[in-house]
């Protein structure tokens, strides 16, 4: 369904026609076509009741909280899987009463001015946030107090931020220094090279002299070794910093239009090289990288080092998505390895798997003696268990004509992976996304929802419960408490009530299925 944000911007264009009167015809409709769709939201905000949001689990226990729709406002329950005990989360009328004596508001139970909180004082008090400040009220006496100013969160220190497009990453460069993990030293930038000095000390060592304004090292790129032996950094040649340019022809706050603009790359233009170096602190040498895997980059990933502090990986996508590369240096002479390479006769979907598009999804096991991949490779998205050593896949795990949208969380005691899917339930919605669990050797698959619709599911912290959220275009909400080890429903948790909103004539879309191009 189309935003009210957009919706709004067509009551400009149409504007004129009011002049003709009220029931002037458009191309796109009549005017009060467009005020009948802008004003839909808030015709209907609230009319589906019983609605969970997501949970909110307390600590590292099975109890957890959420958040439901109700007539008028919202409302916060409580929830004990272990005894099957679910209740309000507190008193919310004398929650409403106090914040309205110490704030001069009119709240009521059903309309409290924060949407989060948490437990503060072993659960005898709540936590949250209104405008800049902290509150507290306490669950014995109810009284609500000022906690002050929300702490300020710490910056990332250092450099100047650009906004820039693929090839342009390594642009910003930093003042403040690195520091190594054992804390004896600390890397930073100097006049375009890589220098260290001893924490608390001024006088400084050049590890490298090669550097300059064409051909600098990046502070941001930096990491130490876990043994705080050597240094990695990217040297880079700057591409073509090409500005793109925004017009916004209606912006919300003025009535002229906005002028913007963004570093971004184009087909052909020339990007940014960047070749990774290693540096030998103590020894002051520098390593060099062969680049041979790595010649036509689009993009670099951020070295990454080895917990042995005797390898470093990286991850090469080749201009045009062709070819995809995790590429393994030895820190000690500068090879380079192939660990995986994917050479598609398409393209490469780079981008991260989760959930909504995306397919790259990598974790290293054992310091990279095997390593969990996802691939389109027999033309679907699935996982692959790779032997790290010598790169040969040691099995696929998932397969079928179904897709995996995202790993959800990675049991490296027991060997299993729990994660989303589509497509996997015949005859039923390829789109809806499923939970599910399997083991390292493809065996044991294991399904968390059913339910036709589409899921959302929040394990506990102990994984012992989980809660599935689903619905469909067709039908409301639903949220139910179920227990792991047999995904059995413990607890039904609400089931959205939209009598309201039929009331008003609204009725459902019609799900259709269409073949499509292929």
């Amino acid at each position: 369904m189309m935003s009210s944000r957009f919706l709004s911007r067509p009551l400009r264009l149409v504007s004129l026609l009011l002049i003709m009167g009220p029931t002037a015809v458009g191309a796109q409709g009549t005017v009060e076509d467009y005020e009948r769709a802008d004003s839909f939201n808030a015709r209907t905000r609230g009319l589906v009741v019983d609605v969970a949001e997501a949970p909110n689990w307390i600590g590292e226990t099975s109890r957890f909280w959420y958040r439901k729709s109700v007539e008028g406002g919202d409302r916060f329950v409580l929830v004990n899987p272990l005894v099957l005990q679910k209740q309000p989360a507190f008193d919310h009328g004398r929650i409403a009463a106090s914040l309205s004596a110490a704030r001069g508001d009119t709240l009521t139970a059903v309309t409290l001015p924060f949407s989060s909180f948490e437990f503060a004082e072993d659960g005898h008090a709540i936590e949250f946030t209104l405008a800049d400040s902290t509150w507290e009220c306490s669950l014995v006496d109810y009284a609500c107090s000022n906690s002050g100013p929300v702490p300020e969160r710490p910056g990332r220190g250092g450099g100047v931020g650009y906004q820039a497009g693929p090839g342009q990453l390594w642009r910003s460069q930093g003042e403040e220094g690195l520091q190594s993990p054992d804390e004896e030293w600390e890397a930073f930038i100097q006049n375009y090279n890589v220098a260290v000095r001893k924490v608390g000390e001024d006088d400084y060592t050049l590890l490298s002299q090669d550097g300059s304004e064409g051909n600098a090292y990046a502070h941001r790129s930096m990491k130490w070794s876990p043994d705080s032996k050597r240094l990695a950094v990217y040297r880079v040649i700057p591409g073509h910093q090409r500005e793109i340019h925004y017009v916004e022809s209606s912006p919300e706050d003025q009535l002229q239009p906005k002028h913007s603009t963004l570093i971004y790359a184009k087909p052909g233009d020339v990007l940014d090289k960047e070749q990774p170096v290693v540096f030998d602190v103590e020894g002051k040498e520098q390593v060099k990288v062969d680049d041979s895997l790595f010649p036509d980059a689009y993009s670099l990933s951020s070295l990454e080092w080895r917990e042995d502090s005797q390898r470093l990986t990286f991850e090469y996508n080749q201009r045009g998505h062709q070819l995809y590369r995790i590429i393994e240096i030895d820190a000690s002479t500068g090879d380079t390895r192939a660990v995986i390479s994917e050479e598609p006769e398409t393209f490469f979907y780079y981008s991260p798997a989760r959930g909504n598009g995306g397919t790259r999804y990598r974790y290293d096991l054992d310091d990279g003696e095997e390593i969990l991949w996802m691939s389109e490779r027999d033309g679907w998205a699935h996982l692959y268990l790779y032997d790290g050593a010598t790169g040969a896949v040691k099995n696929q795990i998932t397969k079928g004509e179904w897709v995996v949208r995202a790993v959800e969380w990675v049991d490296e005691e027991h060997r299993q992976i729990w994660f989303r899917a589509s497509g996997m339930y015949q005859g039923k919605d390829p789109y809806f996304l499923h939970y599910y669990r399997i083991d390292f050797d493809g065996t044991g698959l294991m399904a968390f929802t059913e339910a036709d619709g589409q899921h959302s599911v929040t394990f506990s912290p102990d994984r012992e419960f989980y809660v599935d959220r689903w619905s469909r275009v067709d039908r409301p909400p639903v949220a139910e408490l179920r227990r792991t080890r047999d995904r059995e429903v413990v607890m039904d948790l609400e089931d959205g009530d939209d009598s309201a909103l039929r009331a008003t004539g609204w009725r459902y879309p019609e799900v259709f299925t269409a073949k499509g191009r292929d």
